[in-house]
C-alpha cells in the first residue's frame, strides 16, 4: 500500500495533467500508478517522464534489451511494482516463463559473483598486469 494517496487525473493540477497525457501516450492510454505517486512532486514527475523518454527512444540498444535490463534492475532492487511491470514487458517481447526464469538465474548468478568479489575485495587488474591485457572474455560467450 502506498505511503500517500495516489493523485488521480481528475484530482491533478493542470501541470500534472499535462505530464499525465504525455505518459499515457507512451503507454497506449494507460497511466501506471507509479506516476500517480510521483505526481506529489510535479517537477520530479515531469523530470522522470522526460528522462524516460530520452533513455527509451530508439538508439543503439533495442527496446527488448532495455526491457531485460529494466527487469534485472527491478529484481535487484526488490521493487514489486517494477518487477511485475517489466515481466509483463518481457512477455510483450515474446519471453515465456522459461526465458524469464533464465533471466532471473542470470541476475542471481552475477549478483552472487559481485557480492563475493565485493566481500573479497577482488578488483580489476592494473593495466600493467599482463593478465589484464590477455583477458578477452567475460565468460558469457558460449
Amino acid at each position: 500500500m502506498p505511503i500517500f494517496d495516489l493523485i488521480e487525473e481528475q484530482d491533478a493540477s493542470d501541470e500534472v495533467r499535462e505530464t499525465y497525457q504525455k505518459i499515457k501516450a507512451r503507454y497506449g492510454g494507460f497511466l501506471p500508478d507509479i506516476y500517480k505517486a510521483f505526481a506529489h512532486d510535479p517537477e520530479y514527475l515531469d523530470s522522470v517522464n522526460e528522462h524516460m523518454a530520452r533513455v527509451l527512444r530508439p538508439r543503439k540498444v533495442d527496446a527488448k534489451t532495455k526491457e531485460v535490463i529494466a527487469f534485472a534492475v527491478a529484481v535487484m532492487n526488490g521493487c514489486d511494482f517494477c518487477t511485475n511491470a517489466h515481466a509483463m514487458g518481457l512477455r510483450g517481447h515474446g519471453y515465456d516463463d522459461e526465458a524469464i526464469a533464465e533471466i532471473l538465474g542470470t541476475v542471481s548468478l552475477w549478483s552472487e559473483i559481485n557480492r563475493f568479489n565485493i566481500g573479497a575485495r577482488v578488483t580489476w587488474p592494473e593495466p600493467r598486469d599482463s593478465n589484464a591485457r590477455q583477458l578477452k572474455s567475460t565468460g558469457t560467450e558460449a
